[in-house]
């Protein structure tokens, strides 16, 4: 009987360890989505001045270049990060 009991104290305690770690790493990916944000954003601001100040036909070229691909970066990044925390969300709502 008490082997019993201790068995389901183990058992319980790691559903609750798995839970937490689960919910930390969510609020880890929730912070790195927001920093991608920011960095897109700073660099899409700091391109956007220089667009004004440039009007050079080639370098507002380049300058929209720089700014697709630092979108592409930013889809990229936070498409990976949302699958990870999607994945892990499916985990706890299955407990």
């Amino acid at each position: 009987m008490k082997l019993i009991l201790l068995f389901s104290i183990i058992t319980l305690s790691a559903c609750a360890n798995k839970q937490t770690r689960i919910t930390e790493r969510q609020k880890v990916i929730l912070e790195k989505m927001a920093q991608v944000k920011i960095q897109y954003y700073k660099k899409a601001a700091l391109l956007e001045a220089i667009k004004k100040t440039d009007t050079s036909a080639l370098k507002q070229q380049q300058i929209a270049k720089e700014l697709v691909a630092a979108d592409g970066i930013k889809i990229h990044a936070l498409l990976a990060l949302q699958k990870e925390y999607d994945s892990l969300e499916t985990i706890l709502m299955k407990k």
